[in-house]
This record gives structure tokens, C-alpha cells and sequence, in this order.
């Protein structure tokens, strides 16, 4: 017997029924303008593929346990948000005994199969490369009906961020809470969840051939954060704020790196922090609007998380030395060294939308940053 399945999107109040009038309305982001009403129909018909092998493989991997179609009452299929790669939504399954939930990403267009492919290999390696918790893990992939679906791992109770203005126009950041409505959050999270952000991606960087997790972007809400009840009390003060990042669309050097061989491991490394010191204080107004420039608190968060990672990478030691011998380095530059090394990162950006903005603020960047090198003690 097949489960019922209830249809539903989310949204800042709450779960929203489908609106039967409007399922032949497009997609947002897909150029192919693909109906709600072909995208709902494609999950349902996907999950129950193949005697229900997609929805029963993702709640027993989920579950570390064999659950069976009878035991399964209802299916919730619940329309999250909609990219330019992915449609994401999320699977809750009402079981006879609790509940289960898991990812569901959804690719219509051809880059974006291409891409939602290439994520499904890259993360069972990761995770079984590094076993650290910051990304999920994969669960099923599959095609139907032109389509590529990828179950994995749903984080409960994170949320996407974005820099907004407040009534007063100063820059805040804003945690995009959809169980309790939108809420500001303070300088003393947003530099805690900076700095884990970076620390994340410095963990999963690779020494030996320079591989790390790019692209990413926080216009994307490709970070997430679980914000506790009470918020840290000072600045670096965790108080249980946990964040994870949700996509890995590739794993590989930067393109600055791909045509020098030999790179001395330092050069790989170095890129690698000039880009994240960049890269992390982009995001777009309200996720959705003009591109923005996190304040310098963001700065200094991105280099205490890298920093923290770095000591915790034990091979770290085979390829340069020790976490205080990188930081020697980076203290030996000039500011006028670091703004000439710049200019190769900023090559990447060339003809992006962030590339204005970049600009616009790289020397007041580089000023900062070999402020808060000379700073810090070895």
C-alpha cells in the first residue's frame, strides 16, 4: 500500500499548504520553466521509484536500521527554496513509531545535473577522507523523468543567514529562522559563526595537492547555523552555536594553482587563506539583492577559525611546520606584499557580480588584514 504524501512549502511563518491554483505556475531559478505541479509529481514518483528503494535506502541509512513500506503512514514533501543548480526540498516520514527527515536536492537543468552528480561522489569521499561532521552525508542518488534527485542528510533546527540593514541602516546579520519567524543576530555570533565557517573549510583543505571545497558562497545560504537559547556572552565565546555547510559542489585547487607545478605547499596554503579572507565577507542584502561586504568583525573571525583548524591539522607538520610557523610567514609580508599577491585571487572574480565590490574594498582589506597579522602573537 502507498503511503499518503501531503504537499507543502516552507516559509518564514510556517508550512504552507500547496495552492492548488498555482501549480502550474514556473519554478523560480529554472530556465526550462518547469511547473510546481511536474517538480511535486517528479519527488512523489522518484521516492516510490523502484518498489520505494530511494525513500526506504535514505530512512535506514538515516534510521541504522531496516524499516519497511508498511510501516510508513504518511510522506511530507516540503518545497524549501529554489537555486540556479538545485531546487532543494525536504522528505519528513511519519513512521508507526516517530519521525524521520532527510534532504532531498533536485536538478532540472543540465549544469545542474551535472553538478548535483559530481556532489554525491564528492561527499561519501570527503566524508570518508576527513569523518568530520560538517557535512551531510549522502544518501541515495538517483534519475527520473529528467531529473537527478540526491537524498541526504537534513540538518534540524540550522538556518541560513544573510546580512541585512536594520531600521537604523547599520549592517546586521539575520538568521532566517522558519520555525520562529526571522531574528537579528549579535556581533558576538555572527564572529562566532564567521570563524567556524572558516574553520570548517580550513579542516577540509588538502595539503598535499591543495583540494578544497569551492565554490561556495554565503549569498547561497550554502552555510548554516543552529543558534542556542542563550547567545555567547563575549566575543569567541561559542555558547553552542554550531554551523555546517550544506553543498560541496566541487573539491579541487584553485584555478591559480592548476598550471604551476611544482607549488610549494606554503604558496597552496597562502592562496588558499587570501581567498577565504575574501570570499567569506561576500554575501548578497536579504540573500536576494545587491551584493554586500561584511564588516571587518568578519575578518577577524575568518583568521581565528583558519588558525584554530590549522592547529588542529595534525599533517600539517609534514608539509610546513607547525600553525606558528605559517602565522611567521604571514606576519613577514608587507601590506604592500599582500596587496600584489592579491591580484591573482582577484583574478578569479573577473566578470562575477561580486567583482565591483571586491574592488571596491580590497585596499581597505589588505590594510586590515596586515593590521590583524602584526597583532597576533606567534
Amino acid at each position: 500500500m502507498v503511503p499518503s504524501i501531503k504537499y507543502l512549502v516552507s516559509s518564514p511563518h510556517g508550512d504552507v499548504p500547496i495552492d492548488t491554483n498555482k501549480l502550474d505556475f514556473p519554478l523560480e531559478g529554472d530556465e526550462l520553466k518547469t511547473s510546481y505541479r511536474t517538480y511535486l509529481n517528479s519527488i512523489s514518483n522518484f521516492l516510490l521509484s523502484d518498489e520505494f528503494k530511494p525513500l526506504l535506502s535514505s530512512v535506514n541509512k538515516k534510521l541504522g536500521k531496516e524499516i519497511f513500506i508498511k510501516e510508513v503512514n504518511e510522506i511530507v514533501v516540503r518545497s524549501e527554496k529554489h537555486g540556479f543548480l538545485y531546487h532543494p526540498a525536504s522528505i519528513e516520514v511519519i513512521l508507526e513509531q516517530g519521525r524521520v527527515k532527510f534532504a532531498l536536492n533536485v536538478a532540472i537543468s543540465e549544469v545542474g545535473k551535472d553538478w548535483l552528480r559530481e556532489e554525491f561522489s564528492v561527499l561519501k569521499r570527503l566524508n570518508t577522507k576527513f569523518n568530520l561532521p560538517y557535512l551531510p552525508e549522502p544518501y541515495f542518488f538517483g534519475e527520473l523523468n529528467a531529473m537527478s534527485f540526491l537524498t541526504e542528510e537534513w540538518f534540524e533546527g540550522y538556518h541560513e543567514f544573510h546580512i541585512c540593514k536594520d531600521e537604523n541602516g547599520k549592517q546586521r546579520l539575520r538568521l532566517w529562522d522558519f520555525d520562529s519567524g526571522y531574528k537579528y543576530l549579535s556581533s558576538e555570533q555572527g564572529f562566532e559563526l564567521y570563524k567556524q565557517a572558516s574553520k570548517i573549510l580550513t579542516l577540509y583543505y588538502d595539503f598535499k595537492d591543495f583540494s578544497q571545497i569551492y565554490p561556495w558562497h554565503h549569498a547561497a545560504g550554502d552555510f548554516v547555523v543552529k543558534i542556542p537559547p542563550h547567545p555567547p556572552l563575549e566575543k569567541g565565546g561559542e555558547g553552542g552555536l554550531d554551523v555546517r555547510l550544506t553543498t560541496v559542489r566541487r573539491y579541487e585547487p584553485l584555478m591559480v594553482l592548476k598550471d604551476k607545478d611544482p607549488v610549494e605547499p606554503f604558496l597552496g596554503l597562502f592562496y588558499f587563506f587570501l581567498n577565504i579572507t575574501l570570499k567569506m565577507r561576500l554575501d548578497k542584502l536579504d540573500g536576494l539583492g545587491k551584493v554586500v561586504w561584511a564588516d571587518d568583525i568578519c575578518l577577524e573571525a575568518t583568521i581565528t577559525g583558519f588558525l584554530e583548524a590549522l592547529n588542529l591539522k595534525e599533517e600539517l607538520k609534514n608539509y610546513i611546520g607547525l600553525a606558528e610557523d605559517f602565522l611567521g610567514l604571514l606576519k613577514s609580508f608587507g601590506e604592500e606584499d599582500l596587496k600584489i599577491t592579491f591580484n591573482s585571487i582577484i583574478d578569479l572574480y573577473t566578470g562575477k557580480e561580486d567583482f565591483p565590490v571586491l574592488i571596491k574594498n580590497l585596499e581597505e582589506h589588505v590594510r586590515k588584514l596586515h593590521a590583524i597579522l602584526q597583532i597576533l602573537p606567534l
